[in-house]
């Protein structure tokens, strides 16, 4: 009796998790699984989205990365940001440090694949102090460009921007989404 019951049991059980899985009857193949190539500099274009400063001389700078092509493409990392001097030198810790949480995210934000569409875009964004109220000592240095190039690229693109950095800067990796305005 014990064995009639295991049996039974064991008949529904597997029952139960068969019902869960597709019928290989009826399960429609669509062919292969199309993955979207890494983006190429060529690929895309880069432009200012907005700005957050709040006191202390603490600011977040928007940025996207727009994909000028008919096709989609992937990004995965952290963008490399440098500050320039006005002739296109380095800053001294002008380059952005790559960060998982910047100021007003609510959780880690480790770099993963993002495929941006079409005239679509993914973004980034950048974090530095400008020494705000109660700051005391020399001026912080103010960089008048930025050179910006996107993660697995090469193409660096140039754009004025006039930031006052006393500190590193830090930089978050690729985020897909819309991009806020």
């Amino acid at each position: 009796m014990r064995r009639v019951l295991f049996l039974v049991i064991l008949i529904a059980s597997a029952a139960t998790v068969a019902s869960g899985q597709p019928d290989s009857r009826t399960t429609v193949y669509k062919g292969p699984v199309r993955i979207a190539a890494p983006c190429r500099g060529a690929d895309l274009s880069v432009r200012y989205v907005s700005e957050d400063t709040a006191m202390g001389g603490e600011n977040l700078i928007l940025y996207a990365f727009k994909n000028i092509t008919s096709n989609s493409c992937t990004l995965r990392g952290y963008p490399l940001y440098e500050l320039l001097s006005k002739a296109g030198k380095l800053r001294p810790r002008g380059r952005a440090i790559n960060s998982r949480q910047l100021p007003g995210d609510e959780a880690m934000m480790p770099a993963r694949v993002v495929t941006i569409a079409p005239v679509e875009e993914a973004s980034f964004r950048v974090h530095y102090n400008s020494g705000g109220a109660g700051y005391v000592g020399k001026p912080c240095p103010v960089s008048r460009r930025v050179r910006i190039v996107a993660p697995g690229t090469t193409r660096a693109f140039i754009l004025k921007e006039d930031i006052s950095s006393c500190s590193n800067v830090e930089i978050s990796a690729v985020r897909s989404g819309p991009v806020p305005e």
